[in-house]
C-alpha cells in the first residue's frame, strides 16, 4: 500500500487500473523502483523511465508531474493525536515515552511509514532505531523541523527525542 496517497505517478497508476507489480512489469524495471518513486524518495525519473511510464499509463508528462510534486513543502496530514503529540513539552517526552521507537509509533505505524512523510529512505529510520547511527541523522532532523513545524515541532523537540533511548 502507498504511504503517500496523493503521489502524481500513483494516482496515474490506479487510474489505469494497475498494479505496483503490473507498472513495474510493463516498464521493465523492480517493483521496489515503483515503490520508492510513490514513496517520494525518487525526485526526477530518467527521460527513459518518465517515458516508458507516461506511455503505459497515457500520461506524457508523468515525469514533470513528479518533478512538480516532490517540488512541495513537506506537509504530511498528522492524526488528531499526533497533532497534540508535537505540542508536549519536551522536557516531558521521556516521562511519556520510554524509547524513540515508541514515540515514532505514535507519528506512524511503522519505519517505513514514518520515512514517507519525509520522502526519505526507509533504511534511514531502520538504523537510527537500531543503534547502526549513533544521532538522529541531519537530514532526517531538519525534515521533521519542516513538515512538523506547523504543527509545534521545534529543535528543542529533536534534543529530546535524541535523549529517548532508540528502541
Amino acid at each position: 500500500m502507498s504511504r503517500i496517497p496523493d503521489h502524481p505517478l500513483r494516482l496515474a497508476r490506479l487510474r489505469s487500473n494497475l498494479s505496483q507489480q503490473a507498472l513495474a512489469s510493463k516498464a521493465g524495471v523492480q517493483r521496489s523502483a515503483i515503490t520508492a518513486i510513490e514513496d517520494g524518495r525518487t525526485r526526477t525519473l530518467s527521460p527513459v523511465l518518465a517515458d516508458k511510464l507516461g506511455a503505459i499509463l497515457g500520461d506524457r508528462s508523468i515525469g514533470k508531474e513528479i518533478e512538480l510534486w516532490s517540488a512541495k513543502p513537506l506537509r504530511p496530514q498528522l492524526r488528531p493525536s499526533a497533532q497534540n503529540l508535537m505540542l508536549i513539552p519536551p522536557y516531558t517526552l521521556g516521562q511519556y515515552y520510554k524509547t524513540f521507537s515508541q514515540w515514532r509509533s505514535e507519528v506512524a505505524p511503522t519505519q517505513t511509514a514514518f520515512a514517507s512523510m519525509f520522502r526519505i529512505n526507509p533504511a534511514i529510520v531502520r538504523n537510527y532505531e537500531s543503534g547502526k547511527l549513533h544521532s538522529l541523522p541531519d537530514g532526517l532532523a531538519s525534515k521533521m523541523l519542516e513538515a512538523f513545524g506547523p504543527y509545534g515541532f521545534t529543535a528543542e523537540y529533536i534534543t529530546e527525542l535524541e535523549r529517548l533511548p532508540r528502541s
